[in-house]
């Protein structure tokens, strides 16, 4: 986990980087302001991530419940967060920015750096599906006949509340860079 955190804290520099210096060659560079909606995902993201944090405390703890219900809102407010991110892209269309570098190439770095990171959320919804499916099933065994010596879940909730903070972290830092070098 800590490699793929590395690598993607990489390739986020990188294209931020790059953001900067096409961003000071100037030329048809053209400002344009992020839909509120954007606003609304951040908010959502690290919504999702106090909720997952629940969610691995009461794991840690041996409360099904507690575990499958923080895991269950982190989902959601995810697929929220997505569906939110369409929505922001949808709205920046409408006004003009588009994936082309033409007129403006400022549109299509937004829409690659965003949609990178909504990609990669996309993928450890999947991992958090799986751990909510077991969630559901270690709620439902009684305590007696789940195999507490495997860890299966805890070993999932460690990994995936890390990747989750972290992307997390990465979207707050990406929308207030965005935010801020648009203008």
């Amino acid at each position: 986990m800590w490699l793929f955190i590395l690598t993607t804290s990489m390739i986020f520099a990188g294209l931020t980087s790059a953001f900067l210096v096409r961003k000071g060659a100037g030329g048809a560079w053209t400002a344009f302001s992020i839909p509120e909606t954007f606003k609304v995902s951040t908010l959502l993201i690290l919504l999702s991530s106090v909720f997952l944090q629940v969610a691995h405390v009461a794991n840690k703890k041996k409360q099904p419940l507690l575990t499958m219900l923080g895991l269950f809102f982190t989902l959601v407010l995810g697929i929220l967060f997505c569906i939110y991110q369409i929505q922001g892209w949808q709205q920046l269309t409408d006004t003009g920015i588009y994936l082309s570098f033409n007129p403006n190439p400022a549109g299509p770095f937004f829409y690659v750096i965003t949609f990178l990171h909504a990609a990669h959320l996309a993928f450890g919804l999947l991992f958090l599906l799986v751990a909510f499916a077991y969630s559901i099933y270690q709620w439902r065994k009684p305590s007696q006949e789940i195999n507490s010596n495997t860890g299966i879940l805890t070993i999932r909730t460690d990994l995936l509340t890390l990747f989750w903070h972290f992307m997390g972290i990465l979207w707050v830092y990406l929308y207030f860079f965005l935010s801020y070098n648009l203008k």
